[in-house]
Order: structure tokens, then C-alpha cells, then sequence
């Protein structure tokens, strides 16, 4: 539910002030913004790239659940596809980072779009020559889907790295809400077509699709001017001995860096504590408060509206020093507390406004969170860390979500147990963090 989403002076990580915040920050160092429009060519450029690429990917992860459910009929096969899909973000996010910030990343942007775009593209010839080879299908759906997951690893940290090179520093916040809004009315449009299409057109002709999108947009971000300041390696130093020497400055920044320690460790226990809702939301449909299936998917949808809302009015409204404060700490208390009310008020009218509330604060939390990122961290970091932290809040989520099953058989499936361990422990956290000086500071942080 949380997500840290998180673009160059090659000075070494421990010159950084770490007493306070750096204050070499992205920003700072780049005093002088090419682009004093938010709208300008090359935002304009990503932000489609990213759009339509979005909505092939979206397509082809729901109509890969629809295809495996009706050719295989297997929720083992279903769970692993999405298992698989985030292990390349574990397994190598931090290493990832270190390329974003070493490598170009407009060529990292776009030619991970175009290498998706022909590794799609021979798995959808492959559908359409051995239509009747189950077993090499099968195989070539989870091949997609670690590769695009491998690419998407390298690809989002470049491209929230870039954002604050193109667009001016007082509207980040408009370019992070109009980057995260972009990806949700995607997953809208795909949600809404997956499922016709899947139909109408079967699966190697929507894997066809997703390969065109991939590849048109790969195509048009190699045309965006990103700049890139190249940096010299240490010849004296062996390049393995350099590369553990950049993936630690990483790790040195976000740990000596207090305040976004205690926020990254905050997310990580919202993630595992709020694993819970996610897994077990159909038992709460229809077990706890009673409702059909339907009302499952109604209630997603109002969830992923009221997000769409949140990254709009964060990017609108943006917040500053203390009234930031107020409005992330707030949102995580409300919204964390609103777990446990709703389990006394089961009836539709107030569930449907509680999951949409819950939605548009986790939006204009992810916008606070993934700008202070790209505020404070310096330039030639940002590939790092953004990379890491998205690494340790993605692992901790099938961790929880797989504990949370256990403990659930175990328990006689006691939802309102479950719900309210959860909504209790994740406000607990969001308390805790509050009496945190260094944490306060990090969420007041403003750009001199």
C-alpha cells in the first residue's frame, strides 16, 4: 500500500554533512533548472513513454492471470507469476541503483522500453507458432515476466532520478503527482480492457500489444535531452572494489541520514502490517461485512480512485516545512486508524467513503515521501537510493503477506483479529515516529 518511489558531483558519500541534511542536495547543485515550465518537450516525452508503456504492461499482467486461470486452472501457478514479478526488485534493486547513477539515464529509460518491446515480441511469436506447447507458454509467460520486472528494475529509478532535471524545482511535487497519476489511470484503462480484449482477441495478439507500446514508447524517450555529466573511474582501484565502494555510499547516505532512516523503516512496517488487508480483503467482503464478490472489486476501484485524487490535489497543493509535517503525519494517522473504524461500521455507505478516503491519503503520502527523497539526496546518489528503498519496502510485502496467511488458518480466520492487529500496529508505528526529532525535520526539509 506504501510506496517509496524515489537526478551530479562524484564526491565521495562521507564528505556529506550527515549531523543534519546533506547540504549538497539534488536541487541545490543544480541551482540554475533548464526547464522553467512543468509541460515542457522533454517531460512531455517521459511522461508518454511512461503512460503508454504502462498500459501494455498493466494489459499483459491481467490477461497473463486470465490466460493461466483458464488454460491451467492453478492458483500455484498464479501466486508465483506475481512472486516472480517482484524478485527482481528484491533481489537486485541496490545493485541497480548503482548503474542508474553511473550509466546515462535517458539511454537507460529508453532502451529498456525498446529491449522490452523485442522480448515481448518474440514471446508473442512464439504464442502465435506453438499455440498447443503448454508447458513452453507457461514457461514463456514467467520468462516475460522476470525480464520485464529485471528492466523495470533499472528503468524506474532512472526515472525518478531524472524527474527533478526536467521540471522546475518549486513544481517537483506536480511532476511526481502528474508521474504517479499517469501509472494509475494506466492501470484504469487496463482493468477495463484486459478483460474485453483477453476475449475478443486472445492472448498472443494482447502480447503483441504490450510489445507495440514498449516499443513506441522506448522509441520517443530517446529524443528527450536529459543531461549527463559522465564520471571517471579510479583506475587504481579494481572494479569490483569500485562497484562495493558506490553500492556502500548508498547505503551510508540513508543510514547516517536519520530522519529518512526512521521514514524508510516506517514504511517497511506499514507494508508488513497492512500485508493483512491486501490478502485477506475478499474474506472481509464476504465473510465479515457480508457483501458479494463484486462489492471486492468495487471497493479496489474506489481505493485506486481516491489514490488518483490524492496525487492531484499533493501536486496542486503542495506542502511545505511544517504544514508537510502535518498533512504526511495526519494522513498516516487517519488512515491507518480508519483499519480499525471501519470494522464497527459494515454497512456499503460508510465502507465505500473509507476506502476511498484510505486511497487519496496514500496518494499524497507517496508524493511527500518520493519528493523528499529527490530533495534532499544528492544527485549522483539518487539512482542509489531511490533503488534501495524501494527494494526494502517491496521485500518486506510477501513477507507479510505470507505470515499473515499462517497466522490467519491458525487463528479460525478471524477477520476483525486480523484488521485490527493491523490498522492497531501500523498507527502504533505512525505515533512512534512522531516523538522522532530527526524524523520531523526530514518531513519539514524545504529547498533554500
Amino acid at each position: 500500500m506504501y510506496d517509496i518511489e524515489i537526478g551530479k558531483s562524484w564526491q565521495c558519500c562521507p564528505a556529506i554533512d550527515f549531523s543534519s541534511f546533506p547540504q549538497q542536495s539534488f536541487l541545490s547543485m543544480n541551482p540554475s533548472q533548464p526547464h522553467r515550465k512543468l509541460w515542457n518537450r522533454n517531460f512531455l516525452l517521459l511522461w508518454q513513454g511512461q503512460f503508454i508503456s504502462s498500459i501494455g504492461k498493466q494489459l499483459f499482467a491481467m490477461a497473463a492471470m486470465l490466460w493461466l486461470k483458464t488454460i491451467t486452472d492453478s492458483g500455484t501457478l498464479m501466486g508465483m507469476v506475481m512472486t516472480v514479478a517482484m524478485l527482481p526488485m528484491v533481489v537486485i534493486g541496490p545493485i541497480a541503483g548503482v548503474i542508474v547513477d553511473r550509466w546515462d539515464r535517458k539511454r537507460l529509460i529508453a532502451w529498456t522500453d525498446i529491449a522490452g518491446g523485442i522480448a515481448v515480441a518474440a514471446a508473442g511469436a512464439v504464442f502465435f507458432l506453438l499455440p498447443d506447447r503448454l508447458a513452453i507458454l507457461v514457461g514463456v509467460v514467467f520468462t516475460v515476466t522476470v525480464a520485464t520486472g529485471l528492466l523495470d528494475t533499472l528503468s524506474q529509478p532512472s526515472i525518478s532520478a531524472s524527474l527533478p532535471l526536467l521540471s522546475p524545482a518549486e513544481k517537483l511535487e506536480a511532476a511526481n503527482s502528474i508521474n504517479m497519476a499517469g501509472l494509475q489511470i494506466a492501470v484504469f484503462i487496463s482493468q477495463g480492457l484486459a478483460g474485453l480484449l483477453f476475449v475478443l482477441t486472445g492472448m498472443p495478439v494482447l502480447i503483441m500489444i504490450n510489445a507495440a507500446t514498449y516499443l513506441c514508447a522506448g522509441i520517443s524517450e530517446l529524443f528527450i535531452h536529459l543531461p549527463h555529466r559522465s564520471a571517471e573511474a579510479d583506475p587504481s582501484i579494481h572494479p569490483w572494489l569500485r562497484f562495493k565502494k558506490y553500492l556502500m555510499e548508498g547505503f551510508r547516505f540513508v543510514y547516517h541520514n536519520r530522519g529518512m532512516r526512521t521514514g524508510l523503516l516506517l514504511n517497511m512496517a506499514l507494508n508488513f502490517f497492512v500485508a493483512p488487508v491486501l490478502v485477506l480483503l475478499p474474506f472481509y467482503v464476504e465473510d465479515y461485512i457480508g457483501l458479494p464478490q463484486q462489492w471486492y472489486g468495487y471497493f479496489m476501484a474506489v481505493f485506486g480512485l481516491g489514490g488518483l485524487l490524492g496525487f492531484i490535489l499533493a501536486g496542486a497543493f503542495p506542502t511545505r516545512g511544517l504544514a508537510r509535517e502535518i498533512a504526511v503525519s495526519g494522513s498516516l494517522m487517519v488512515q491507518t486508524g480508519l483499519i480499525v473504524v471501519m470494522l464497527f461500521f459494515k454497512f456499503p455507505g460508510f465502507q465505500m467513503p473509507a476506502f476511498a478516503v484510505i486511497g487519496l491519503l496514500n496518494g499524497i503520502l507517496n508524493v511527500n515521501f518520493n519528493t523528499l527523497i529527490q530533495q534532499i539526496t544528492p544527485g549522483n546518489l539518487l539512482g542509489r537510493v531511490q533503488s534501495l528503498s524501494t527494494t526494502a519496502v517491496t521485500a518486506v510485502l510477501p513477507l507479510g503477506m505470507a505470515v499473515s496467511g499462517i497466522i490467519f488458518d491458525a487463528i479460525g480466520k478471524n477477520v476483525p483479529v486480523m484488521f485490527a492487529v493491523s490498522g492497531g500496529m501500523s498507527f502504533l508505528f505512525s505515533i512512534i515516529c512522531i516523538f522522532s526529532k530527526e524524523y520531523r525535520r526530514f518531513l519539514r526539509y524545504t529547498v533554500s
